[in-house]
């Protein structure tokens, strides 16, 4: 970040060179606290990943809850609340636990990490991941926009004309 202004630059081109090392983060500089220009945006709620919402357990808990007649957490006293966290009531739900297991150990798709090395920022999570995305893959909002047909795009639209042959007949001469 600071490389100009740096005293001695082969030192810091040797230190950021050296394998397995993570650089300053950006923020460490500047005036504002760490992630407080996110203090407005809010966050959507929790969803329970797309292996475990096939072992059907969400609609279980739904179902119990309607059925013992929990109130809701807005309707419960502080109290309540706090007994429910020292003392839970468990064993209530009859889950097969070897649809459990095969969701967690065949099914369980893991979330994109990032490398090592790789610092986060405010606001990396608005950014495109080019990675993702490739040349020639359009959207359907462009193919529109473009009027381009919606759908799988045949080879033979991007296909060159054919041209004759005649075009690429070899000349040859005699340098005797």
């Amino acid at each position: 970040m600071h490389d100009v202004t740096a005293q001695e630059p082969k030192l810091l081109v040797h230190l950021k060179a050296t394998r397995n090392t993570v650089p300053v983060p950006r923020h460490w500089c500047f005036k504002r606290k760490y992630l407080q220009g996110k203090r407005g945006i809010e966050k959507p709620p929790f969803e329970l990943p797309e292996f475990i919402k096939r072992t059907g357990i969400q609609e279980m808990r739904e179902a119990l809850q309607e059925k013992v007649g929990v109130p809701s957490e807005d309707a419960k006293s502080m109290k309540t609340k706090m007994r429910e966290k020292v003392r839970p009531k468990m064993g209530k739900i009859d889950i097969d636990y070897q649809k459990l297991h095969d969701a967690f150990f065949k099914w369980q798709i893991k979330p994109k990490l990032t490398i090592h090395g790789d610092l986060y920022y405010e606001g990396k999570e608005f950014e495109t991941r080019l990675k993702e995305k490739k040349p020639g893959d359009l959207s359907d909002e462009l193919r529109i926009a473009l009027g381009m047909p919606v759908g799988p795009v045949s080879s033979a639209t991007f296909r060159p004309k054919a041209r004759s042959q005649h075009s690429f007949k070899c000349k040859t001469r005699d340098f005797a």
